[in-house]
């Protein structure tokens, strides 16, 4: 079977996250975050503007982590991350991102089935949100 371009870009970002995840294991004195193992992304759609979404706690998201490849057939695993603006609520739009929170939800894809993939930052995934005092 012949291997779509995107595979084989996909098995590389997998390749990429595995390094991340061993880095900083061992250390005595560095401390890493565990959501520096994860790098966020999205999947275009061939012939479509927007990116590919999912359902995630009743929110549409683009923002996947990939959690595991079958390099044979192709097939991933993918993790929806949910977005959250600065007050932690749900962002329902691309400019009040601020943060990629871990779900506990998953979904299965054909990777040949799309396009492109967009990655983004891993530091968005987990960010700790801004402390914001009222003006009371």
């Amino acid at each position: 079977m012949k291997m779509c371009r995107l595979c084989e870009e996909m098995k590389e970002l997998w390749k990429e996250q595995q390094l991340l995840a061993e880095f900083g294991k061992g250390f005595r004195f560095i401390h890493m975050s565990d959501s520096k193992e994860t790098i966020p992304f999205m999947l275009q759609i061939p012939k479509r503007t927007t990116p590919f979404t999912a359902l995630v706690n009743g929110h549409s998201t683009p923002y996947f982590s990939l959690e595991n490849i079958d390099e044979e057939s192709c097939i991933a695993q993918l993790s929806l991350l949910q977005p959250v603006d600065l007050k932690g609520d749900p962002a329902l739009i691309d400019q009040d991102l601020y943060s990629l929170k871990k779900t506990s939800h998953s979904i299965f894809v054909k990777i040949c089935s799309f396009s492109s993939i967009i990655p983004l930052s891993h530091e968005l995934v987990g960010r700790t949100l801004p402390i914001i005092e009222s003006k009371s």
